[in-house]
């Protein structure tokens, strides 16, 4: 249009105008077209984006978003072609600051090792690590402890409680415990931080009767995967959750487990959600199935 209307006040025609700039008419239209499709494509992607960080994951980068919103079957575009979209539309996130909030080491703690500095793992149930940590939903305080399984990262147990109890942590080892059954996980490895809930007299009785080993991490570095997911829960998905009483929370946040294990594609695990991740292993031999070998936590702290 800007063409017409420039070359109409110059006083030469259409062609003319076309010829000038280097441009047949059919190719000026054929800009316009690809134009528009951009800005339609541009359009769709940054409504998808809005809507899944607003319900399911309020910081999904790039990457993840790409895999886990099925952009390449979508759109037919490659993942550099949709961090470049992303980036040119001021649609990627600000790096976040985190500061690490530690529970209090219990006295007992001291008597256990790190068991998993360095461990390399084969499958699931060798290593859960645990934690608790804090959120707040409005004005209110609330405490979240959880497991999480290593080999596939699924999330095998959670609680949600006003108070830092011993029976709270315990809520979810139970949640463990069904889920994998006795057998299953006897002989793992329970790595956790120094909390006195996870120390507590009725908790490390729970494991031991279970024959579940006990490991310990001496800072809050050596308990990096719980604070991945502490980190990851209080930052990407408690900010989508819309109530705040007790009994709402507790129901979001099974939700939140649910769609984190089962529909939650990441990276390490080959763009799998966890649980998918799990089934897929079910169906390899045992040389096959891949070994992930755990942080050296000394070589992180050089």
């Amino acid at each position: 249009m800007r063409l017409k209307t420039e070359s109409v006040k110059a006083g030469i025609t259409m062609e003319q105008a076309y010829k000038y700039v280097g441009i047949t008419r059919q190719g000026f239209h054929e800009k316009v077209k690809r134009h528009e499709r951009e800005k339609e494509l541009i359009r769709s992607i940054e409504l998808l984006v809005n809507k899944y960080r607003k319900e399911k994951d309020r910081r999904a980068g790039s990457r993840s978003l790409y895999y886990n919103l099925g952009i390449k079957s979508k759109f037919k575009i490659g993942v550099t072609r949709f961090e470049q979209i992303m980036s040119e539309n001021k649609l990627c996130l600000a790096p976040l600051r985190i500061k690490i909030v530690t529970t209090k080491s219990d006295l007992q703690s001291w008597n256990y090792p790190n068991l998993i500095n360095g461990k390399s793992i084969c499958n699931i149930n060798q290593v859960v690590a645990g934690d608790l940590t804090y959120v707040f939903i409005g004005r209110s305080l609330f405490y979240v402890f959880s497991l999480q399984d290593l080999y596939s990262n699924r999330i095998v147990g959670m609680s949600v409680s006003e108070r830092m109890r011993a029976k709270d942590a315990l809520e979810a080892y139970f949640q463990w415990k069904l889920l994998r059954k006795v057998q299953q996980i006897k002989g793992c490895i329970h790595h956790t931080d120094g909390g006195s809930q996870y120390f507590s007299t009725i908790y490390l009785n729970e494991l031991k009767r279970s024959e579940v080993q006990v490991s310990r991490a001496k800072t809050c570095l050596e308990n990096g995967y719980a604070e991945q997911w502490n980190g990851l829960l209080k930052n990407h998905f408690i900010p989508t959750i819309k109530y705040q009483n007790m009994k709402k929370l507790t129901e979001e946040l099974k939700q939140i487990t649910y769609f984190y294990n089962y529909e939650r594609k990441q990276e390490q695990l080959g763009w799998q959600a966890p649980v998918e991740y799990e089934n897929y292993i079910g169906t390899q031999s045992e040389k096959q199935i891949p070994v992930k070998r755990l942080y050296d936590f000394e070589d992180l702290k050089k």
